[in-house]
């Protein structure tokens, strides 16, 4: 391969080293087996095919680009397609066999190709086939020819940090050789001793980072605080206008202990969408002004920060407490009033923690949705006091087993019970052309009910207008009537987002097209039914989150997932989602099909070490890890161990402050 495609490939990936591209593992394997052709083909099925193209056609210069593949092995004709890879034209007319990947759909009756490899490709010449995720400028091909180069020559340079210790309990390969293992897999058991080294190191710097947070923490202790008023907080829950869960009241007592202790909090409150958690968090925010202190509410979107202010105020206007909504608008004079201790509690999004905003004593910071915010940006509003109370929460709900292992420098409270009643929301995957999306938004209309619309992005571009906010918002004008209409994407100015939200919550906007900037804390009662174009191209957990703006009021929802594609692996995703409204369940799925993903990814608790390692899947080695971590750290003044703790931490502060 020529120097200036090697030059690219390590800029896109931002590569400084042989092994950094080597850490580059592959998403999934394939077989290269090819596929008997005398059975019947099912949706979805992966296909090999082996032959030569034959009946070529081309629709819009190549775009799409049909033909049939006659076997040389079976001598059957199969009928395939491939969209938007019109470099393949002229290979095809070349009449030379190769090998075509791709999968079975039912609905063409052909075989959707992905990927054409010739006979002399290293891709093909093992039973199983790397597949890596790429930027779209750099072939499967081009970088495993760069993989290959790379092992192919001497590897003495690449060396494990791992204390020698742990490499002989475990049975471990050399870590040159277990690279060889999973980019060179000659068969399943090369692909699970290789995977089992790296899967392991992920695990144990995982464990090792989580561990010297939690021992850093306990060092720190408060300033002496007044203690919180228990009778006073009994009051404050008794005068709300609805009961608390029994969910509710423990988390509050295990937060409010917390705030009382000697010991700086660093709590979890988990709970699935609609258990409750501002309730709690509010409560907490009262506790904390109880003791004097300052607090902070920090939200990821501006139209959350702002309902959160206006709750704030409903919730606390008997009590003399002073609430700030901060953004990049609030004059000097306000910024200079939360520098003065005259607010109590600040409301706001990314603004709270800029250079220009000081506290006068800040000793609680709540981060609603942790997940949407990243380490650097958490740690600059944690680091505006030494003596700061930190609560994050987040709607992702996920077993005990696995919380211990995904955030062991965490205490958890979590909700289970709903306020009033568990939600009812029916959901379906449909296609775009459904007359049942259509049918839907009438009889919402009908019943005065108000209809999200969801698109993945905001503006027309390139080839698909069904992911345009602003196409789908004009498609629903003509339909609807612009009176009825409402358009909110993160393009537009905060007043104006502000003004969409309130004439949608007010009912005088039946429909609110928008992109996922709805996803976390929107809360009217009155919606009942959620449309998303192009479902695939959010997680598992986003969608949940979505799915859970309506039927808030207890009363029965719709959902509509669409999607028009073949992906049997997306289809699988979005017909579990709407089998299920159990968010625990889904966090399961979604961590075993995904590993972190939107969910707890090591890049929103500090680091990107996992990479091959699964929470689900590898409980296990992740079990194993904390206790090897612990006795590390136990052991840390042996030379192997310190240089891995050094290495490991110096590892984990890069991937943190790289982090955007």
């Amino acid at each position: 391969m020529d120097r200036a495609k090697v030059r690219e490939i390590y800029s896109k990936l931002k590569a400084n080293h042989p092994e950094d591209i080597l850490r580059h593992f592959p998403k999934k394997y394939e077989s290269n087996q090819v596929t008997n052709l005398n059975g019947d083909f099912f949706q979805g099925q992966s296909v090999v095919l082996f032959g030569v193209a034959e009946k070529i056609t081309s629709i819009k210069a190549g775009n799409i680009i049909r033909f049939e593949v006659n076997s040389s092995i079976f001598h059957i004709n199969t009928k395939a397609m491939i969209f938007n890879q019109p470099f393949y034209l002229k290979m095809l007319s070349n009449k030379a066999s190769y090998f075509f990947f791709g999968t079975y759909s039912e609905r063409l009756k052909l075989v959707l190709v992905t990927s054409i490899l010739s006979t002399n490709n290293y891709l093909v010449q093992l039973p199983f086939r790397p597949i890596y995720s790429l930027p779209t400028s750099i072939s499967q091909s081009n970088f495993y020819i760069l993989i290959h180069d790379i092992l192919e020559n001497d590897g003495d340079y690449i060396v494990s940090n791992l204390p020698k210790k742990y490499i002989d309990k475990y049975k471990l390969e050399p870590i040159f050789q277990a690279y060889k293992d999973v980019h060179i897999p000659f068969n399943k058991d090369t692909i699970y001793r290789g995977l089992r080294v790296f899967k392991y190191m992920e695990a144990l710097k995982y464990a090792l980072v989580n561990l010297y947070n939690l021992k850093n923490q306990e060092v720190i202790k408060k300033k002496e605080m007044l203690p919180i008023d228990k009778s006073k907080i009994n009051d404050f829950i008794l005068k709300l206008p609805f009961k608390l869960t029994k969910d509710q009241i423990e988390a509050i007592r295990e937060i409010i202990l917390d705030m009382d202790s000697t010991k700086l909090m660093n709590r979890l409150l988990e709970g699935d969408v609609g258990t409750g958690k501002t309730i709690v968090c509010f409560t907490c925010l009262y506790a904390n002004y109880l003791r004097k202190g300052q607090g902070v509410l920090l939200a990821p979107t501006q139209t959350l920060a702002n309902q959160h202010y206006q709750n704030a105020l409903e919730t606390f206007k008997d009590y003399d407490i002073k609430i700030c909504l901060l953004t990049s608008n609030t004059s000097s004079k306000e910024i200079k009033l939360i520098k003065e201790g005259y607010y109590n509690i600040v409301i706001g999004t990314h603004s709270v923690f800029s250079n220009k905003v000081e506290y006068k004593d800040l000793t609680l910071t709540i981060i609603d949705e942790q997940h949407k915010f990243g380490v650097k940006q958490r740690q600059q509003i944690i680091q505006k006091s030494l003596y700061n109370d930190v609560l994050m929460m987040s709607a992702t709900p996920i077993p005990q087993t696995l919380t211990k292992i995904i955030v062991d420098d965490l205490s958890v409270s979590v909700l289970k019970s709903f306020p009033f009643k568990e939600r009812e929301v029916t959901s379906k995957v449909v296609t775009s052309d459904d007359p049942i999306i259509f049918k839907s938004i009438s009889h919402a209309l009908e019943i005065k009910k108000q209809v999200y619309i969801v698109a993945p992005k905001i503006e027309d571009n390139e080839k698909s207008n069904k992911l345009s906010s602003k196409y789908i918002y004009e498609e629903m004008v003509k339909k609807y009537g612009e009176e009825n209409i409402g358009l909110l994407t993160g393009k537009m100015k905060l007043d104006e987002q502000e003004k969409v939200y309130e004439e949608f919550k007010s009912g005088k906007k039946l429909i609110l097209v928008s992109t996922s900037l709805i996803e976390v804390g929107v809360d009217v009662k009155n919606a009942s039914l959620l449309i998303i174009y192009e479902a695939n191209y959010f997680g598992l957990a986003s969608l949940h989150q979505l799915r859970g703006r309506i039927g808030r009021n207890g009363q029965k929802a719709f959902a509509l997932f669409i999607y028009d594609k073949d992906d049997q692996q997306a289809l699988d995703k979005l017909n579990y989602l709407a089998s299920t409204n159990d968010g625990e369940k889904i966090a399961i799925y979604d961590l075993e099909h995904r590993g972190g993903g939107d969910l707890l990814s090591l890049r929103q608790v500090g680091t990107s070490f996992l990479q091959v390692a699964n929470f689900v899947k590898d409980q296990e080695i992740f079990k194993c890890a904390k206790q090897d971590a612990k006795e590390i750290l136990e052991n840390e003044n042996l030379k192997e161990n310190k240089l891995f703790i050094q290495d490991t931490l110096k590892e984990y502060a890069e991937l943190s402050l790289t982090e955007k």
